[in-house]
């Protein structure tokens, strides 16, 4: 199975998630303490994400995976796909 890794997608995950930790006023390592997630890895691009771990991310944020993919969107218009 090919590997797909799109860039803006990552850059736009890595804004939105830079984003929610500063209107919170957490580091990244308070991040990976209380979630055992390597944020930073993700905020450089370093690392792409799974479903998953987006998941755990927006319960940590308390955001509905939803609004995560819509301010992605909001980030990165590209990024919506029109019907």
């Amino acid at each position: 199975m090919k590997k797909i890794k799109n860039k803006e997608l990552l850059t736009s995950i890595s804004l939105a998630l830079k984003e929610l930790r500063a209107e919170e006023g957490l580091t990244q390592q308070n991040v990976k303490d209380d979630t055992g997630i390597h944020i930073g890895r993700i905020e450089t691009t370093t690392n792409d994400p799974s479903s998953s771990t987006i998941f755990e991310l927006c319960k940590y944020f308390k955001i509905p995976l939803s609004d995560f993919y819509q301010r992605l969107e909001e980030i990165n218009p590209k990024l919506k796909i029109k019907k």
